[in-house]
């Protein structure tokens, strides 16, 4: 009487990586979709909105999916642990996971680049407000 057998535990996992694999899949068509329609939006409408800022999100939401995916790998794994699908796993993740560290890479050297640039346009614009007391603490001498 045992209550999770093999093939009770194996339609759970399958499941569950199948679950995985939908999410990732789905949270990288969406982020695609909302990024082009952003950029669509900033084009037309709203040029204050960074590019950057959209290419940002998007790349976290890529990061997101591409460890859903990797989950369904490993979980899956389980199911077929045979050598030749353990050796593709592996492929699989290794490059998965360097596409996640060179994104999250991207992401952090994007980020100090924005904040280089705003601490730039904040010391012109303190500098720009210096000038202006300057000159009109000279017009009215």
């Amino acid at each position: 009487m045992d209550l999770l057998n093999h093939e009770t535990m194996q339609t759970i996992v399958e499941f569950i990586w199948a679950i995985f694999a939908y999410i990732g899949i789905l949270v990288m068509v969406v982020w695609w979709a909302k990024a082009v329609y952003l950029l669509i939006y900033r084009r037309f409408f709203n040029h204050s909105l960074s590019t950057w800022i959209v290419r940002i999100k998007l790349w976290h939401y890529l990061v997101l999916s591409l460890e859903l995916l990797v989950a369904k790998d490993i979980l899956e794994s389980i199911v077929n642990p045979t050598t030749e699908w353990l050796i593709t796993l592996w492929a699989i993740v290794v490059i998965r996971t360097v596409l996640s560290y060179f994104l999250n890479k991207e992401i952090a050297e994007v980020k100090e680049e924005i904040q280089y640039y705003e601490e730039k346009v904040k010391r012109h614009e303190a500098e720009k407000k210096a000038k202006e007391k300057i000159a009109t603490a000279k017009s009215k001498k």
